[in-house]
């Protein structure tokens, strides 16, 4: 008590989200506001553990104020029966008691107006407009989930159906960042109002006590010290409390404009691009141009951290393509897969290609990953974010592949006062690991050639290739073919591996399935440009 002065902070700690973040809502987003949920049901426990105590505390002071009455007039008889001095002892004594009691039943009606009534009006008003808010956010998901599935499973060719989603996910998304926001901003708007209620609750509460207690108590003055610095420490809280609300509000308006004109040009993006609205086109670029000239918009160019929701294919063998939707983002070479009843899946990029061809997947907006364990078909929401996605995701491959090339020859290289021979060539890869690969099956000639003992290889796609053919394939690009010497690179234990699972007669199987006997007649008179055309 003897810290407490003006400067009291009474604000209560971060909730550690942002209003960005409830625009987004990411799976990081939904599974914090979960904490905070879970929280705002403790607190909603607590607070009415307390109601119930004070409720029980009137009921066992009501007890207390008959046993004393009873005692009262037990010691009246008693007053009646004795003589001076102890009737005057007992008179005195009974009416300071009497008196007592009378001021503990002022008390309990007072306590009872300034905290039990008070509390259980906060617990069913301010309690029951978070819950409402809650209510109005879970089912706006359920309708925006609802909505993007609608949309996703529109054929690519239903203009007249991709149009009527698109503009029914735009409002589902629009309906639902708005009550996220709102949402948030009732949550920090009530745990910081819970706090400031329950410090003025007890600062009347203390002046109940005062008036309870100053008979005979000297702590009266200490104490009605403590409720005036209180109260002034109060008065400020409030007014940093209301700043902080109308600073919150003026956040959330922002953020909450610039979102929806952001959603509202990608919408219009969608419309103007991907689908034949026929006279509507010239209206809708016209406004496409008054949405781009804000400052605030992005640029059309993929920024260096895009993130968003994506579907991803996953092709089963019995019942086809099962569609899943993640929160994607490119981190470290990675691409991260989140979803909040999937968890995390994390995709290494230096051995995966991209592609835009959707392999007869009847979507919109489809593109194509291989990857060394399985094939993935990813969905975007309109063609311009599938190749902002697909020209993101090319530039991370070829900077994975130059940060390894860089990290290679800083481990190679020798130190400058070290004389470097020219006539031989030290081997990165041992024999052992070398002639293992060649025993592997198709190994021992080219892929593309009849060449024995090739000593290059194609790390993403897994076959052994001669030095001419490593030429022609470095000339595909890396995004096709990521090129390696096995005497002259440094390879990682994932690459080794890439190369042991896969081999030149498992690649060729699936890569010329339907050659037959002409493949074989064909090897034969591969050169350098037929290989290139090949």
């Amino acid at each position: 008590s003897s810290g407490i002065n003006a400067e009291w902070p009474l604000r209560p700690g971060d909730m550690g989200l942002s209003f960005e973040e409830s625009l987004e809502n990411s799976p990081q987003f939904r599974h914090a506001l979960g904490n905070i949920e879970r929280e705002l049901v403790q607190t909603e426990g607590q607070l009415d553990n307390l109601l119930n105590l004070f409720l029980q505390r009137e009921e066992q002071f009501k007890a207390l104020q008959q046993t004393n009455e009873l005692i009262n007039k037990q010691l009246e008889q008693f007053m009646v029966q004795s003589e001076e001095p102890l009737r005057t002892s007992l008179k005195t004594y009974t009416n300071a008691m009497q008196h007592w009691h009378e001021s503990g039943d002022r008390h309990l009606e007072q306590v009872h107006m300034v905290l039990v009534e008070p509390l259980a009006d906060f617990m069913q008003t301010d309690f029951k407009k978070v819950e409402i808010r809650k209510q109005q956010y879970h089912l706006a998901l359920i309708e925006q989930q609802k909505s993007c599935e609608e949309y996703a499973s529109c054929k690519a060719e239903d203009l007249s159906r991709l149009h009527a989603t698109s503009n029914n996910l735009f409002n589902a998304n629009y309906n639902l960042t708005r009550l996220a926001a709102r949402y948030l901003l009732n949550l920090k708007t009530f745990f910081k109002k819970k706090d400031i209620f329950l410090t003025s609750q007890l600062s009347e509460l203390i002046t109940t006590y005062l008036t309870h207690h100053q008979l005979g108590s000297n702590i009266a003055i200490e104490v009605e010290s403590h409720r005036d610095k209180l109260t002034t420490a109060l008065v400020g809280a409030k007014a940093r409390v209301d700043q902080e609300a109308s600073e919150l509000r003026e956040e959330l308006r922002k953020k909450v404009a610039r979102h929806e004109r952001i959603q509202t040009m990608k919408l219009l993006n969608l419309q103007l691009y991907d689908l034949n609205l026929g006279d509507e086109a010239t209206k809708t670029a016209a406004k496409l141009k008054e949405f781009t000239n804000v400052e605030e918009i992005a640029p059309s160019a993929p920024p260096p951290q895009m993130k968003g929701y994506l579907w991803v294919g996953e092709k089963s063998p019995l019942l086809g393509y099962s569609w899943i939707r993640y929160w994607c983002f490119i981190k470290d070479s990675l691409l991260f897969l989140q979803s909040v009843e999937k968890g995390e899946h994390k995709v290494k990029l230096s051995l995966c290609q991209v592609k835009s061809d959707s392999l007869n997947v009847n979507r919109a907006f489809c593109f194509t990953m291989y990857t060394p364990s399985k094939l993935l078909i990813l969905q975007a929401e309109s063609s311009q974010e599938k190749e902002a996605w697909m020209m993101l995701i090319h530039k991370s491959i070829a900077n994975a592949i130059s940060q390894h090339t860089e990290n290679q020859f800083r481990t190679t290289r020798h130190n400058d006062n070290k004389t470097v021979s020219n006539t031989k060539t030290e081997l990165m890869l041992p024999l052992s690991v070398l002639k293992d690969l060649h025993e592997i099956p198709g190994n021992m000639t080219c892929a593309d050639c009849v060449k024995r003992k090739p000593t290059w290889a194609s790390l993403n796609l897994g076959v052994l290739i001669c030095i001419e053919c490593s030429g022609v394939h470095r000339g595909l690009g890396v995004h096709f073919s990521q090129v390696r010497s096995l005497t002259l690179d440094a390879l990682s234990d994932e690459q080794l591996n890439m190369l042991r699972d896969v081999g030149n007669e498992t690649a060729n199987k699936v890569y010329e399935s339907e050659l037959g006997e002409k493949r074989k007649k064909y090897r034969l008179r591969l050169c350098v440009d037929t290989t290139a055309s090949w």
